[in-house]
């Protein structure tokens, strides 16, 4: 059993709360998985800006300067080899676009996909199938992939896998490195959504033969809606035709008339135009600060308060299985509950809110995301909170005795 002084950073963390006021407020925010709420550093960024727009100062150098440096910190943060290979995006979607779009296909050519995905892994590709190509979905028993079942659906046909490294639902985390190897050995391009991982537990590009890596900023990187980033193998970056053009992907963007200039050598090349700059401070703002916290300080503290989270709900709620894996390897941010019904499920995520304890329904399941920030407390109090409405409400949802 896991005691609250075994977790790691428990007092170093205390003084970062203070940068999230609804901790203030007495509110256990346990849904990073859905939306990640915005810290200080944050509105403070997008408030300059909005005050540098607001006062008629049109110049951009501090704007630009943070384009630079965010992509900087993102390569380093999931061991890109360089800045170069980074372009911003608006959503996880645009990112698998880009690269979906930007590719040659040939008729019967297949992209293998999870058949538990989230939708956002999953249109990009539909996309394709006027071009021929196919999707062929990979079961996923309890919420998770083994490698036997996606070796199974691997055949010649096969150009591209495309896979969540985190599963939003069942909270499952992908072994990467063992799929991008077997994808290298294959001729096989590895495309990744990162959303659910990046900024809870840390990606070496490299080290998984991740061909492509699409993430947005709303979610584990605290970072305002509309933001994001591609990373794009440098291998792959040189395959890539992109299908849409904006007028900064250009080599040098401000000769205006010369419209026969090459593309940008870097993956700005992808980048559709001008970009979103209130919301790429913001999401400068929000790496740097997972930056300063340390991402490796952030994935032990978020691996141990998971899994403190899943041992009192697994004693304390035993009628209701949870299907997140208990290996820490295999988990992430997210603790996930089967519920009997959609219903009942909508009705316990309710009632939490009402205690302020906010969480997700999903499906039948009740979903539970925690961030480095939360403490122990407020995963003791989630549970016993959830255990008493589980009592209360019976298995039916609407008070009647289990």
């Amino acid at each position: 059993m896991l005691q609250w002084d075994e977790l790691p950073y428990e007092a170093e963390t205390q003084l970062y709360r203070e940068l999230f006021p609804h901790c203030r407020r007495g509110v256990v925010y346990l849904d990073h998985a859905a939306t990640g709420p915005l810290p200080t550093p944050v509105v403070e960024a997008v408030q300059r800006y909005l005050e540098r727009r607001h006062m008629g100062q049109t110049g951009l150098e501090w704007e630009l300067e943070c384009v630079q440096q965010v992509k900087e910190q993102l390569a380093r943060l999931i061991g890109a080899p360089s800045p170069e290979t980074i372009a911003l995006m608006p959503n996880t979607t645009a990112g698998l676009l880009t690269v979906a779009l930007s590719l040659p296909w040939r008729p019967g050519d297949v992209v293998v996909i999870g058949a538990q995905e989230f939708p956002a892994n999953v249109y990009p590709w539909r996309a394709l199938q006027r071009f021929g190509v196919q999707l062929r979905f990979v079961p996923m028993p309890d919420g998770t992939l083994p490698l036997e079942q996606l070796l199974a659906a691997l055949d010649e046909r096969v150009r591209l896998v495309a896979l969540s490294a985190v599963y939003f639902l069942s909270g499952y985390r992908v072994d990467l490195e063992s799929v991008g190897r077997v994808c290298r050995e294959r001729g096989i391009l590895l495309v990744v959504d990162g959303m659910q991982a990046v900024g809870a537990v840390r990606l070496r590009v490299g080290e998984a033969h991740i061909a492509a890596l699409a993430c947005g900023g709303a979610k584990w990187l605290l970072a305002p809606h509309g933001t994001g980033f591609l990373y794009v193998a440098p291998e792959l970056l040189e395959r890539l035709t992109p299908a849409l053009l904006g007028w900064t992907a250009a080599h040098d963007p401000w000769d205006f008339f010369a419209f026969d200039q090459p593309l940008a050598q870097s993956a700005r090349r992808f980048e559709w135009g001008s970009l979103n700059m209130g919301g790429v401070v913001g999401l400068w703002a929000a790496v740097e600060l997972l930056m300063d916290y340390g991402p490796e300080r952030a994935e032990q503290r978020l691996s141990a308060l998971t899994g403190l989270l899943r041992e009192r709900l697994a004693e304390r709620v035993p009628t209701m299985p949870i299907v997140t894996p208990a290996e820490p390897e295999q988990r992430a941010g997210i603790v996930t509950m089967r519920l009997p019904t959609r219903r009942i499920a909508q009705r316990l995520v309710a009632e939490l809110a009402r205690q302020q304890i906010y969480c997700s329904a999903r499906l039948e399941y009740v979903r539970f995301s925690p961030h480095w920030y939360n403490t122990a407390q407020e995963i003791e109090q989630a549970a016993e909170v959830m255990a008493t409405l589980v009592a209360v409400l019976g298995t039916d949802g609407d008070g009647t005795p289990q």
